[in-house]
């Protein structure tokens, strides 16, 4: 059970029922609970309250907290918390708390919000607040303790930065100081995240609120601070001798006050990983310290009431036990003695232990134990006990299991496992079964299992037992499959097939030499050797294969001369030379079809490059000697030229589309502007075929024709007057000569043809089988022949 902190949270009732006051608010923290679900968090502000000086109404159904980013007090959001829960603080002297009344109550607003670490992303972190007015005037240590109001603070780092839930204080009873005796109380955090934490006692926030204005959770790197009375501070807020303070690392406060009076404080809590600061949470409280009565309960007296039967128990000389040694794992009861007239309260080392406030305490671990006895129903002091016990455990704890090496491992290797040395037995077990004969310090396990030794002292009698798992992973399976042959000639290949395993990587060996290379779960073998395949699974776990012996017989020297590079548009077939005669050359692929005999056609492979083999077989060698040389086939250069037509007295370019990379050569050059460049310009007066070369630039040539057809340009006049005097009596048609298989048909304007001629040696002169024309305009249809276009238009004829 999780013991409260013991303090009073008090405030007098003012006898007003609104938050302009609230002075019924006693104290209170923030507190950033992360969740397991992304960007989600739990924000909740714990009050606690007087219900004794409340009204109602006073106790709100939301209450507004603002988040800012801690560099530049930018406003990241504000999130209203809805009323969780209340519940009442309890006091464990009813009589005493009466010297000031209350009535204690915890109010939990919570509500789930998102911090998305996109958004909430400044290294510098982030704060939350909530300010709220006012304290009670009754407070004994602050100056205008009714103007000065109460401010949250928590601050947490980016959650792009770290995942952390904020420290979480436990939940306080209501409690009181007596006036000149001792008093403790706890105010240590818990944190999730394991992070190391640090107290100290600090003066309170007032904020920016005061009696005209309730609320204010305005952003402010320092916040105004309350004003202590003359003669208090941070360091003195509750005199005393000593005054109160907090231990820096357990969070107990302790006092021994020297004043009765309602006295406020507060306490920081500040949060470090990995050395580093990444957040802090304030608690804001007040202390009531009370002059109680001089009378006091009887001392308790404590008593052993159980203990193992492997204990050890030292007395004094009257009787009395002062202290208990057990082992590790086991526990002791101690007893005091009980009424319903008493509380408790059980420490240990001075410290109060959360929860244990009965008469019986049952406990497992060292320390010495002392107990507090208090009047339940009657005010008065407490009275300690004047003895103590010591409870001393046993270190079992340095009694552990340890290993050599990895606790996993590979078939065929192993661990150590030892136990501590000394005065000690053992027993070894694995999987709960003993392993009989196994009684020393060091057992080696082979297998898989959960090896657990027993540790007995002899000193004490204890035994720590401890265990660690041990796996052993299975060797993957390396063998190579029979070969079709293991006896072959120069200049074959054997191939080795290993069974194969995607999870698996191969590494092959030849005579012990690694090959490099050859990582696959296969190997092309061209040598003799002895050869090893080693396997390797996903575990790192290794095994090797039985060697397989490959042997290569030498076989007689052969030799191909090396040869030149061919075109593959070669006239010529390529003839294949080698040394010493007698055998025969093959080709693979293409080059099969292309080698006959000792030669090699071109023509028939295309350009690449080809093997040819040239095999010599001896009488009494039974491998025969093998040669080979490549043979590369040039591709031969292709242009596609067009024919063309130029008018006579005109210039046309030849072959506009010409490869830049080859060189050409035109024949005949006539009328060529430059017979060895690839786009000339051609003039000719009559119709000419040209050839041209190619070469390309390893020397392959490619040849074709074009022609340049010569044309003239008919002249056609639109007019003429056929009426004998000399001058334009005929139509004459200039060029026409050159067509003499051409033919003019003359039509009138109902379509009849009235001049016919397949040639035009004789010139049109204006008559139709012997008559005359009446002027008129006629139409005209001239086709020169091949192909050349026909010509239309119309002819004016007058007298």
């Amino acid at each position: 059970m999780a013991q409260r902190n013991t303090f009073l949270l008090l405030l007098l009732f003012l006898g007003t029922s609104c938050w302009v006051s609230a002075s019924h608010i006693v104290g209170g923290n923030i507190r950033l609970t992360a969740k397991a679900t992304s960007n989600q968090y739990v924000l909740s502000l714990d009050l606690f309250i007087d219900e004794q000086n409340s009204s109602a109404g006073d106790i709100k159904p939301t209450v507004k907290l603002a988040v800012y980013r801690r560099k530049d007090n930018l406003k990241m959001g504000e999130f209203e918390l809805p009323l969780l829960e209340q519940k009442a603080l309890a006091v464990s002297n009813q009589a005493c708390a009466q010297l000031r009344p209350l009535k204690l109550r915890e109010v939990t607003y919570s509500k789930e919000i998102e911090l998305d670490p996109a958004r909430f992303d400044d290294p510098g972190g982030y704060y939350v607040v909530h300010g709220v007015c006012c304290r009670s005037g009754s407070i004994d240590n602050i100056s205008q303790a009714d103007e000065s109001g109460m401010v949250f603070h928590l601050e947490f780092p980016s959650p792009k930065t770290m995942l952390n839930s904020s420290p979480a204080f436990s939940v306080p009873t209501g409690e009181y100081a007596c006036k000149g005796q001792p008093f403790t109380f706890s105010f240590k955090a818990t944190d999730a995240d394991g992070d190391q934490l640090t107290y100290a006692i600090v003066t309170p926030f007032k904020g920016f609120t005061n009696q005209g204005i309730a609320f204010d959770n305005q952003p402010s790197s320092a916040y105004p601070m309350i004003t202590w009375k003359p003669g208090f501070s941070a360091t003195n807020s509750v005199p005393g001798a000593p005054a109160l303070k907090v231990d820096g690392e357990t969070g107990q406060l302790t006092v021994t006050a020297s004043q009765v009076g309602l006295f406020a404080f507060a306490v920081i809590c500040e949060e470090f990983r990995n050395g580093k600061w990444i957040g802090s949470v304030r608690r804001d409280f007040q202390l009531a310290v009370v002059d109680c009565p001089t009378n006091t309960p009887p001392p308790p007296v404590i008593t052993l009431a159980k203990a193992p039967e492997s204990a050890r128990i030292t007395k004094t000389a009257t009787g009395i036990i002062t202290s208990v040694s057990i082992c590790q794992g086991q526990d002791v009861t101690l007893r005091t003695d009980a009424s319903d007239q008493w509380s408790f309260q059980w420490q240990r080392d001075g410290q109060n232990l959360e929860g244990d406030t009965t008469a019986i305490l049952i406990t497992k671990e060292s320390g010495n134990y002392t107990v507090v006895k208090k009047f339940r129903n009657t005010c008065g002091k407490p009275s300690p006990a004047q003895t103590s016990i010591k409870v001393d455990v046993m270190e079992a704890e340095k009694l552990k299991l340890t290993a050599n090496g990895p606790t996993t491992f590979c078939d065929g290797k192993s661990v150590i496992l030892k136990a501590p040395e000394g005065n000690y037995t053992y027993a070894w077990l694995k999987d709960g079964r003993l392993l009989t004969g196994s009684k020393d310090a060091a057992f080696q396990p082979h297998e898989t299992g959960e090896y657990k030794v027993q540790i007995g002292s002899t000193a004490t009698g204890c035994t720590v037992t401890d265990s660690i798992l041990v796996r052993v992973n299975p060797k993957p399976l390396a063998s190579i499959l029979p070969p079709s042959t293991k006896v072959a000639c120069a200049g074959d290949t054997i191939r080795l097939v290993a069974v194969a395993n995607p999870l698996y990587t191969y590494q092959w060996l030849n005579t012990g030499t690694v090959l490099n290379q050859e990582v696959k779960s296969t190997l092309a073998v061209t040598q003799t050797g002895h050869f090893v395949v080693t396997v390797t699974d996903t575990n790192q776990c290794q095994s090797s294969s039985d060697e397989v012996l490959l042997q290569f017989n030498a076989a007689p020297p052969a030799a191909i001369m090396p040869f030149p590079a061919v075109c593959e548009n070669a006239t010529v077939p390529l003839v294949l030379t080698a040394e010493p005669g007698g055998g025969t050359f093959t080709g693979v692929g293409r080059a099969a079809g292309a080698v006959t005999g000792s030669e090699f056609d071109p023509t028939k492979t295309g350009p690449g490059v080809y093997e040819i083999t040239y095999t010599l077989n001896q009488v009494g060698n039974t491998c025969p000697g093998r040669a080979r040389q490549t043979v590369v086939v040039l591709p031969a250069p292709s242009i596609t030229v067009s024919d063309v037509t130029v008018r006579r007295g005109s210039e046309v370019q030849l072959n506009k589309n010409s490869v830049d990379s080859l060189s050409y050569y035109w024949t005949p050059s006539v009328g060529l502007s430059s017979p060895v460049i690839a786009q000339p310009f051609a003039s000719v007066d009559t119709t000419t075929t040209y050839q041209v070369r190619a070469t390309s630039p390893q020397g392959c040539q490619f040849t074709t024709k074009l022609t340049v057809s010569v044309i003239t340009v008919l002249f056609v006049p639109d007019a003429f007057t056929p009426n004998n005097d000399g001058v334009n009596d005929s139509w004459e048609i200039r060029g026409i000569a050159d067509f003499p298989n051409c033919r003019v048909e003359v039509y009138n304007r109902w379509g009849n043809p009235v001049f016919v001629s397949q040639g035009y040696q004789q010139p049109w002169d204006g008559r139709s089988e012997g008559q005359d024309l009446p002027p008129a305009i006629y139409q005209y249809v001239i086709k020169p022949g091949g192909s050349q276009p026909h010509r239309r238009g119309t002819l004016l004829l007058t007298r």
